[in-house]
């Protein structure tokens, strides 16, 4: 996801929320996107819609 945003030049970074699980193995983690981007990284990241 965030290579998708490097790509329209929308600077990102991925913060870990949870706890680590399995012995360190995963954890879970939000993309985080300036303000003024917000909707347009909403806008590329989100599925289409279908009619």
């Amino acid at each position: 996801m965030q290579q998708r945003l490097v790509v329209y030049d929308i600077s990102s970074r991925v913060i870990e929320i949870g706890i680590r699980v399995y012995c360190g193995q995963s954890s879970q983690a939000n993309l985080q996107v300036r303000p003024p981007n917000q909707w347009t990284a909403l806008l590329l990241l989100s599925l289409p819609e279908e009619d």
